[in-house]
């Protein structure tokens, strides 16, 4: 399996809801996987690394 880069709009959306919830549930999550084209778990792990960052 290859790694998927966000792209910038990506990015945009995904830092946008960081900022309003830095922790969301599985369905906002998979809301934002669909929204974006990503897997629940892409979306996930998006924000797990993003939380890491903020330490």
């Amino acid at each position: 399996k290859h790694r998927r880069r966000t792209s910038r709009a990506q990015f945009k959306v995904l830092e946008s809801a960081f900022l309003g919830n830095p922790k969301p549930n599985a369905a906002v999550r998979r809301w934002l996987a669909e929204t974006l084209v990503m897997t629940p778990r892409g979306v996930q792990v998006w924000f797990q690394n993003r939380r890491a960052k903020d330490k």
